[in-house]
């Protein structure tokens, strides 16, 4: 994953944000669920801008919508969508629509202000505000973030601040990575650069919290039954899929059993199949199918 921290986005990226053509998307979609796809993931540099440059009314909340009337469809996941641009429409839709899983991914990369001011990121007061929000209206919501650390500047006290928030607020899922200068960025050019062992042991420490934080989250999982999409097999023949919290390739998996019940059908993938968690494996789940 790469991050570019630029106080002028639009320059690097060669040009403003331009929302895909909503016909387009729609003509997509249809072709993928049609063609036996039960999962779309949405994904952009910002995804919950998607529509703000039309300015006709269609905007990520109405296509949640439009998506969820694909009657075979059924996953939407929301990737990579920052906290500035969350309407209240765009949360009531998230929680009410059953088709869009409870799951946001939003990189947040840090929490202290000083730091989130050098990123030209939105202050603590709204990221935390909003984060309250979402929690509150979305019922059996995951969040998923990432974090960088070691940003030019980063004080001990910050990353003492940021540790602090996540051992507090308990993200389902959380990804850090080191800062890395890159070339014909500001961030490259900023004073008090961190030097590599201190940006790879504070990343290492966030990263121990978190699998100690994923762990105990999954442990709560035991005993419930989750619907689970059969994704796969392991180089080792294991067969294994996803829960609605779990985006392809980068979270957790569920590592599945054969039926107990010799009724039911075997497991194939592709399959959206009802299973009971039997236990963990650090942060992945062990089920079998229970219908």
């Amino acid at each position: 994953m790469a991050c570019v921290m630029d106080s002028n986005q639009n320059h690097l990226l060669k040009g403003k944000f331009r929302s895909k053509a909503w016909a387009q998307v729609l003509e997509e979609a249809k072709h993928l669920v049609d063609s036996g796809v039960v999962e779309l993931n949405l994904i952009a540099e910002d995804t919950n801008q998607y529509g703000q440059d039309r300015r006709d009314g269609k905007g990520l909340a109405e296509l949640l919508r439009e998506l969820g009337k694909l009657e075979a469809l059924r996953w939407i996941r929301i990737l990579y969508a920052y906290p500035s641009y969350f309407t209240e429409e765009l949360v009531d839709e998230i929680a009410n629509n059953p088709k869009v899983c409870k799951y946001i991914d939003m990189p947040l990369q840090h929490i202290s202000n000083l730091t989130l001011l050098a990123m030209n990121r939105p202050p603590q007061s709204h990221t935390l505000k909003l984060l309250r929000t979402l929690r509150d209206r979305i019922p059996g919501l995951a969040l998923r973030t990432t974090f960088i650390s070691g940003f030019p500047g980063e004080s001990e006290a910050d990353h003492r601040e940021l540790v602090d928030f996540c051992r507090e607020f308990r993200f389902q899922r959380m990804g850090c990575f080191m800062y890395s200068p890159e070339d014909g960025t500001p961030a490259a050019e900023l004073p008090d650069q961190l030097a590599e062992d201190v940006k790879e042991a504070r990343r290492d420490e966030l990263i121990s919290l978190q699998q100690e934080v994923g762990e105990a989250w999954a442990k709560t999982l035991q005993g419930q039954e989750l619907d689970v999409l059969v994704d796969g097999y392991t180089e080792d023949g294991e067969i294994f899929g996803r829960t609605q919290w779990d985006a392809p390739d980068i979270d957790p998996v569920v590592f599945l059993s054969p039926p107990e019940d010799p009724s039911l059908p075997p497991l194939e993938v592709g399959q959206m199949r009802r299973c009971r968690v039997t236990g963990n494996s650090i942060f992945d789940l062990e089920a079998t199918p229970v219908a």
